[in-house]
């Protein structure tokens, strides 16, 4: 039962992280509020873990390697699949991350593939297409639809890697920061000039150092059930994220925001894999 809360916390929390950016981007610039988000977790992971040095090569491997490929490739697809289809359709694609996660585990690390897990990845996959509420004529981008099935593969690996540093080491704040840093320090020469340094302050990108907090958590939590959970558990119930922000969008965004049956359906779906998994 407190892995569950556990893994509902991390969803909770990426969804607020989500709520935060959205409110964030009307204030401030999409690339330079990301740099400031990231910049803000990857600072308070450097405090945390001042005391904290594990200096093994193969941890810090795939500590580095579980960052770039969660905080900064499959982010950066994600944004593009988004600019090319819309976040409609992105949405869903993305969380393909639960296949990838069944198969990488059964590959890695010899998990089992169970018809109990295969029903709740399934359900949770349908609740989130339902949630996401794609439009009904979209127009056919091969690379676009490329770069979300590309994000659920990347987000997964990145647990892959996790897992096998957690094995090694199960410090979850020391490599939730060799993760963020690593990331911090190759996203300016992925962004370029698109970084407004001369423009960041407090008051016009604050949701985006509020967005960075939430995140932070939520990624220490994530690292920390990896260490405990098998792969194939802890994605597909932080896959349930889209439930939170539509909820949360609910209350504090709800005029900008559009609630039908397909809403309601999906976060059924989503509730009932969880149910099937941990409690049937």
């Amino acid at each position: 039962m407190l892995d569950l809360i556990a893994l509902i916390s991390i969803a909770l929390l990426f969804s607020a992280h989500q709520i935060a950016i959205r409110k964030g981007t009307s204030e401030g610039e999409v690339i330079t509020g990301t740099f400031v988000s990231l910049a803000t977790t990857s600072a308070i992971f450097l405090v945390l873990s001042l005391n904290r040095l594990f200096l093994d090569p193969a941890f810090i491997g795939y500590m580095i390697a579980a960052g770039i490929l969660h905080f900064l490739i499959a982010r950066t697809a994600f944004y593009t699949c988004i600019d090319r289809i819309g976040a409609n359709l992105a949405a869903p694609l993305a969380a393909t991350r639960v296949y990838f996660a069944a198969l990488f585990g059964i590959l890695f690390f010899d998990e089992a593939l169970t018809p109990k897990l295969i029903l709740m990845s399934t359900l949770i996959f349908a609740g989130i297409v339902l949630l996401s509420n794609p439009a009904r004529t979209i127009k056919t981008d091969i690379l676009g639809i490329a770069l979300g099935i590309f994000t659920g593969f990347t987000a997964s690996l990145s647990s892959v890697m996790v897992k096998a540093g957690m094995t090694i080491h199960p410090d979850p704040v020391f490599g939730s920061a060799i993760g963020y840093l690593a990331s911090l320090a190759l996203f300016p020469a992925l962004a370029g000039k698109k970084i407004r340094y001369d423009a960041i302050d407090l008051d016009h990108y604050k949701y985006f150092i509020i967005g960075g907090i939430f995140v932070g958590a939520g990624h220490y939590l994530r690292y920390y059930e990896l260490a405990r959970l098998p792969v194939s558990v802890v994605e597909p119930v932080l896959s349930t994220y889209p439930l939170f922000t539509f909820l949360l969008s609910y209350i504090f965004i709800r005029n900008i925001e559009t609630f039908s049956l397909r809403t309601i359906l999906g976060a059924i779906c989503i509730i009932g894999g969880i149910n099937i998994y941990f409690f049937a």
